[in-house]
């Protein structure tokens, strides 16, 4: 506890934090201390951007995250794509299989019976 305030004592100063927390109300007093002292934290590990550092590396982990969702979507719509034409494919050469099979069949039945057909 006294080392968590003495990162927002050299951050901000004692008497600076307690006139910021004077100004709220006394519900809102704990998380503004929470805060006050998560924000000096980063601001020792970081000096020169403190928690806007923290939150820009946050906001390119979601934008990575987006963009490969986004390509992962494709991929599926891609791949989902390439199966129904493999579909549509494979029962174009059946009814291709079909219609071969069916003339060949008419063609032994016109050299059977002759062609008065």
């Amino acid at each position: 506890m006294i080392s968590d305030l003495l990162s927002v004592h050299r951050i901000y100063g004692a008497s600076n934090v307690g006139r910021m927390l004077q100004q709220l109300p006394p519900h809102l007093r704990a998380e503004a201390a929470d805060a006050l002292y998560y924000e000096a934290e980063c601001r020792v590990e970081d000096p020169v951007y403190g928690c806007v550092g923290v939150i820009s590396r946050l906001h390119e982990q979601i934008h990575e995250a987006e963009c490969e969702l986004a390509k992962t979507r494709a991929d599926i719509i891609i791949n989902s794509d390439i199966g129904q034409q493999a579909q549509v494919q494979q029962i174009n050469g059946q009814v291709e299989d079909n219609l071969s099979l069916l003339h060949e069949q008419n063609n032994v039945g016109r050299t059977q019976f002759g062609s008065s057909f």
